[in-house]
């Protein structure tokens, strides 16, 4: 079988190097016995996107990924993250804020902000892909808690800050290592990879319905 193409929709070299030891060293549940790359070859594109100033993360995804479509014109997908603070759920607060608030005050502070209300998190994807005609949305989660200070060197978003549930109490750039070496213990339990396994799945049991060749 040839591997399926996917257009993903990514400024991130973060994502890059995910998806390269994703795709050599996970499977799939409905394919056991085949990696990712085996059955996917995800392209790569730097197309500009809406992002709306939203908490909800789906409806933030949704608007994205039509932006992406709009500019690419062939089914892609994209992913957007946040945090999820205990007790906020309802409003998925601060969610698709977590990055304006991220990139506006250093890690301390953004910490120290977001403790004053809970020091429990969940963190949430969304991949969002479009053919054309149909927009799905693809949500992965891994719960865990925000330490008071920033520990690790992966300068990625917040991996400084949180510490996922099954991760032995380090926060994801700990967990990651300075030189790499537990890059697949993180994708393991990361909210992004669930979200995508989902999307995966999804793509591979629809291909010819809703993914026509392009």
């Amino acid at each position: 079988m040839k591997p399926i193409k996917i257009v993903y929709c990514s400024w991130s070299d973060f994502k890059k190097e995910e998806w390269k030891l994703a795709k050599e060293h996970l499977e799939l549940k409905s394919t056991p016995g085949k990696k990712l790359g085996e059955l996917f070859e995800l392209e790569f594109r730097q197309a500009p996107t809406s992002e709306p100033l939203l908490c909800d993360l789906e409806s933030m995804v949704k608007a994205k990924i039509s932006s992406a479509y709009r500019h690419v014109q062939v089914p892609c997908i994209v992913e957007h993250a946040g945090l999820i603070l205990e007790g906020y759920e309802d409003k998925s607060f601060p969610g698709g804020l977590t990055q304006p608030m991220w990139d506006s005050l250093d890690a301390e502070k953004f910490v120290g902000c977001c403790s004053s209300l809970s020091t429990k998190a969940i963190a949430r994807a969304v991949v969002g892909y479009c053919d054309g005609m149909n927009v799905e949305t693809f949500v992965g989660e891994t719960p865990g808690i925000l330490c008071a200070a920033p520990r690790g060197d992966r300068a990625f978003y917040w991996d400084t800050v949180f510490c996922p549930d099954g991760g032995s109490g380090k926060t994801y750039a700990e967990i990651v290592g300075a030189d790499r070496s537990g890059l697949l213990a993180k994708l393991r339990i990361s909210q992004s990879m669930r979200a995508m396994v989902k999307f995966l799945e999804f793509r591979l049991s629809n291909e010819a319905k809703l993914f026509p060749a392009y």
